[in-house]
């Protein structure tokens, strides 16, 4: 199992690179509203997530986690084996 600290720097390294942005994320702002991460780049974030982590992710959770630490706490989840992910 991947550590917290891991996870959350996995996730920020592929929301950075697949949401193209330079400057650092912070964790309760929206990816998309606030951040500017374009929806089309949604679906490269979450291929690359899924690739990773090596786990299936709900599509409808993966939308519902809009922030990095929503992701963040998706990913702990899908690597806590919460059936429900996939």
């Amino acid at each position: 199992m991947t550590s917290p600290a891991e996870i959350r720097k996995d996730v920020e390294s592929i929301v950075r690179t697949y949401g193209k942005l330079k400057e650092p994320i912070p964790g309760d702002r929206d990816l998309y509203t606030d951040l500017g991460v374009e929806s089309v780049n949604a679906i490269s974030i979450l291929l690359a997530l899924e690739t990773r982590f090596q786990a299936p992710i709900d599509d409808a959770r993966f939308v519902e986690a809009r922030t990095l630490d929503g992701l963040v706490g998706l990913i702990a989840t899908t690597q806590a084996g919460d059936s429900r992910v996939a």
